[in-house]
């Protein structure tokens, strides 16, 4: 049974090192920045934590990186383990972010692909999982964790990974953000979010079946002008949503010009 130590105590933390123990990992120890966040978890998990870098279980087989992109850096060069795996969990940042710290001969990337909310239970089995190591050698052991983990593991380098992390924040975080628009703006008709969760739930399940480009619909793919200009004549008051709705409804037409041509 591998020992490990996750370096955080967020979203993902929280999730991995839920999975971590269904798996029978012996998740070791909690740090965290905050007394409170750490508490939280290692209560969650049961295991001890600390708030002290110093502090850290040094006889770990894996640490887990955990922590925000912005404190990542700072974070690795404060660990001093050099007989360890440090595996880190960012879409975004590269594999070489280890590379100032020479001692560190073993390292790599463990990153899942979804979205993390605490209170949130989600199926590990079912995340894709991208793998990276500083040696093939390296790399098959991430590898091997992730897939006791999840059916879907993937090798990536750091540029695919950042690509795929962009296409994650278009799917995922700015369609989340037009649905807190949509919640406002069905409101304002005296109507609950809910009122949209069948249409919301027909728009994801029939992507099973058809790319999103074959799966648009709506006024800006058919080009029609008079309900654009309905809708934002009724945005007049919220010039943010105006403006998202205009920019959206330019990309939609650009990217499907030649369809509407062609229909036309």
């Amino acid at each position: 049974m591998k020992r490990v130590v996750i370096v955080g105590a967020g979203n993902v933390a929280t999730h991995l090192g839920r999975a971590l123990q269904n798996k029978n990992f012996v998740v070791s120890q909690i740090f965290s920045r905050t007394e409170n966040s750490a508490t939280q978890l290692a209560s969650d998990l049961r295991v001890p934590f600390t708030t002290n870098l110093q502090s850290l279980d040094r006889e770990a087989d894996i640490y887990f990186y955990c922590v925000k992109d912005a404190v990542l850096c700072d974070v690795i060069n404060k660990i001093d383990i050099p007989d360890a795996l440090h595996v880190h969990t960012a879409g975004s940042l590269p594999l070489s972010i280890f590379e100032s710290h020479l001692q560190y001969r073993r390292y790599g990337v463990f990153y899942p692909l979804q979205t993390f909310s605490k209170t949130r239970k989600v199926n590990f089995d079912e995340i894709p999982i991208f793998v990276e190591g500083n040696s093939s050698e390296v790399e098959e052991e991430i590898r091997q964790i992730a897939q006791t983990l999840s059916k879907r593991v993937f090798s990536s380098d750091s540029e695919q990974r950042k690509k795929i992390h962009l296409s994650a924040v278009f799917a995922c975080n700015f369609v989340n953000h037009l649905f807190s628009i949509a919640e406002e703006l069905v409101k304002t008709a005296g109507y609950s979010f809910d009122i949209l969760l069948p249409l919301i739930t027909e728009t994801v399940n029939k992507l099973n079946e058809l790319s999103p480009y074959d799966a648009q619909t709506g006024p800006a793919v058919r080009n029609d002008q008079n309900i654009i200009r309905q809708h934002l004549s009724l945005l007049e008051n919220k010039p943010e949503f105006s403006e998202i709705y205009s920019v959206l409804s330019e990309s939609i037409y650009r990217m499907y010009k030649k369809d509407i041509q062609t229909r036309e």
